[in-house]
């Protein structure tokens, strides 16, 4: 799978509970440029590890970056609405324009606000959870971790769920 990552927070979340690397051994993982600076540390067992993610990842070819032009970042915000516009920051816009334009990417974000941008984009059949995809890649928590609630199945649909609502709401009015 043609893996997209939304931001610097689902990355350190999954580097956090033991998984990121295995999931960069099953797929062709993809990041915005504007994320690969911002993942700096994660945290594990209350220890704090130091990460220079352009060097482990993107030097070596593991995970790929890949740039949004200023027009796609443009048409994204035109695409949304003033409220969505303002929850959603530069690294996760340009995340977004990458989404729309390449077509074979799955995102994976536990972003609120990215996650209820999704139907004004017309993107909602291209995003999964980090559970869904944990368990489509076959992958388990190594013992001791657990799923925090915003990586769930259920937290994401919330939120699309939120998505569609105000989707349909803004083409009523």
């Amino acid at each position: 799978m043609k893996l997209w990552l939304l931001d610097a927070d689902v990355i350190i979340k999954l580097l956090e509970i033991d998984v990121f690397d295995r999931l960069v051994a099953m797929h062709d993982l993809h990041v915005a440029s504007t994320v690969v600076d911002e993942v700096k540390y994660y945290r594990r067992a209350g220890r704090k590890f130091q990460v220079d993610f352009r060097q482990q990842y993107i030097t070596t070819g593991l995970v790929t970056e890949t740039l949004a032009t200023a027009e796609e970042m443009q048409e994204v915000l035109r695409r949304l609405p003033l409220l969505r516009q303002q929850g959603v920051h530069a690294g996760e816009i340009e995340s977004l324009a990458v989404l729309v334009r390449q077509e074979d990417l799955t995102l994976c974000t536990f972003d609120a606000a990215a996650i209820r941008t999704l139907p004004f984009l017309d993107v909602t059949e291209r995003a999964v959870s980090a559970e869904r995809l944990l368990r489509t890649s076959g992958l388990t928590l190594s013992p001791g971790f657990k799923l925090d609630p915003r990586l769930s199945e259920e937290y994401f649909r919330s939120n699309v769920d939120q998505g569609l609502r105000e989707f349909v709401y803004s083409r009523a009015t």
